[in-house]
């Protein structure tokens, strides 16, 4: 068999598996930002085989059976009753890249995990799981004034399901921790009432107006309660209030946002959203204090579109209806360029009007930190500089490395390198020697590229997942372990990926030019691969 069929061959079981892949633990988010795993298979008897004939025709599988819609499985799985320890969730797994059916008020009141698998939530109702807001009774799976809000503290996973949202008007004291990993196009998370700490954790998640599943074009994530919110590596696309926090409970609320994109926000496109729009909103009432820290974020907006005028960052409440006794806000914040914003009450008065005397703006930028501080409306935010070169923080130092490229003149193929040592090794062999590729951030500040190589084709395949790295390890190719550590910031410049369908060949550029004329020769676009700091002349 010639090489070029078996590495097709090779690619296509590849693809296969790695889409058939089911992991046999679920991770999921902890309070401070690590990860905790939890055994899946403590409480299933049974897998889904969508290939059945009993799966024919339905989307949804829980506890052995198939459903037509997750509002019928999660029905299900609430009349099956209490889950009574964390260490045996509930699990659910949708038909892959199927439509679930609408869902309005989808009730969840155990611990659960989602396994959506690129399945959508179709729009027509509210899209949302909803926790503490009507009691139900477990006999019916109903509604009923003689059943139970919340029974105890809960966590629940949804994992790859787009479209989907969480709500809850709150009854109970119990604790909900809410983890929402690679979910698109999200309706909203929006929670309110003063009893019971909620957490919120969000990973590689978005949130488009724009988008054909419609996410909430007024706010995204709002809560009034204590309790930790992580917002990581996610994007927010043309929403009025991103990050809408107002903070009622006596007590500490946390909002920690990171590596996260906002697009075109804040822009007030509902008027009545002009006296509190903007990308990030924090707000505490008296008694309550409110900490946010933002790290390696970008706050832009498209030509001809501004901030409603709060500002990218808004800290207090300024409408004219506002307490004039507010709570506390503290701001931490570096490698984000931004406005900071705080007003207090009655810097909007009524007829929209503003009051200067009630507001401070600041602008943060880029390489400048602000160290944890309180923030009000009658003084700016003290800014201290942070001279850097990489994605570190707090004024570190951060050393960048060069990756080299080099061209195989045999085979097509581009070798790219941390180690110089490799590098002129292979151009001594009658490689072309390319120079700088990209740079490589330190391990503490950097995301991890993985290196693995193809024997039977001799080429070389890089890829941040190292899930789809551990099939490629399992399929016969040589793992080679980190290549090296990309950069994390949104701001950082794409490397684009393409693949040549021919040879199986992977290409990477920054240079987007190139990238198109490979692919009107045929070469098939696979977006963003990983992000590179700026090349060191």
């Amino acid at each position: 068999m010639n090489k070029k069929r078996m590495n097709a061959m090779l690619g296509s079981v590849t693809a296969l598996c790695m889409a058939c892949t089911t992991m046999s633990n679920a991770i999921v988010f902890a309070q401070d930002n690590t990860f905790e795993v939890i055994n899946e298979n403590t409480k299933e008897t049974a897998k889904p085989d969508w290939d059945s004939d009993e799966s024919t025709g339905k989307t949804v599988f829980y506890n052995g059976k198939y459903f037509t819609t997750l509002k019928e499985a999660l029905t299900a799985a609430y009349m099956h009753g209490i889950a009574t320890t964390p260490e045996t969730p509930k699990v659910i797994h949708c038909k892959p890249d199927a439509n679930i059916g609408t869902l309005s008020h989808g009730h969840v009141a155990d611990d659960l995990i989602i396994y959506g698998n690129g399945a959508y939530v179709e729009n027509g109702g509210d899209e949302d799981l909803e926790i503490d807001t009507y009691k139900y009774d477990r006999q019916t799976g109903k509604q009923s004034e003689s059943g139970e809000y919340l029974e105890k503290d809960i966590t629940v996973t949804v994992k790859d399901l787009d479209g989907i949202a969480a709500w809850g008007q709150r009854n109970t004291v119990h604790k909900i921790t809410l983890n929402f990993e690679n979910c698109k196009n999200m309706n909203r998370i929006y929670f309110t009432g003063m009893t019971g700490e909620i957490d919120i954790n969000l990973k590689e998640c978005s949130f488009d107006s724009n988008s054909k599943l419609e996410s909430h074009k007024d706010t995204s994530v709002y809560s009034n309660a204590n309790g930790t919110i992580n917002i990581e590596n996610c994007k927010f696309n043309n929403i009025d209030v991103p990050l809408n926090m107002n903070h009622k409970m006596a007590g500490t609320q946390t909002v920690n946002v990171k590596n996260t994109t906002f697009t075109d926000c804040g822009l007030a496109n509902n008027q009545e959203t002009k006296t509190y729009a903007a990308p990030i909103r924090i707000v505490a009432q008296d008694g309550a204090t409110s900490n946010l820290s933002v790290e390696n974020c970008e706050i832009t907006y498209s030509e001809g579109k501004s901030n409603c005028g709060n500002g990218d960052i808004l800290l207090g409440d300024g409408r004219h209806d506002a307490s004039q006794t507010q709570g506390t806000v503290t701001l931490t914040m570096s490698d984000t360029k931004a406005d900071v914003m705080a007003q207090k009450a009655k810097y909007y008065q009524t007829g929209g009007k503003t009051n200067p005397d009630n507001a401070t703006t600041t602008t943060v930028q880029e390489n400048e930190v602000v160290d944890k501080q309180e923030v009000t409306a009658d003084k700016p935010v003290e800014v201290q500089p942070a001279p850097n070169s990489g994605s570190g923080s707090g004024g570190a130092t951060v050393k960048l490395n060069p990756v080299y490229r080099a061209y195989n003149p045999n085979n097509g193929e581009h070798l790219y390198t941390l180690d110089e040592k490799e590098y002129k090794h292979v151009a001594s062999v009658g490689w072309d020697a390319e120079g700088v590729a990209f740079m490589a951030e330190e391990e503490k500040n950097g995301q991890a590229l993985y290196r693995v190589y193809n024997p039977n084709n001799g080429l070389h395949h890089y890829t941040l997942d190292e899930k789809e790295k551990n099939t490629l390890v399992s399929f016969g190719w040589h793992d080679e372990k980190v290549a090296w550590y990309t950069s994390k910031k949104p701001q950082s410049a794409p490397v684009f990926r393409v693949y040549n369908p021919n040879d199986g060949n992977h290409h990477y550029t920054m240079n987007k030019q190139e990238k198109d004329v490979l692919v009107s020769y045929g070469w098939q676009d696979e977006g963003l691969a990983f992000r590179t700091a700026p090349i060191e002349k």
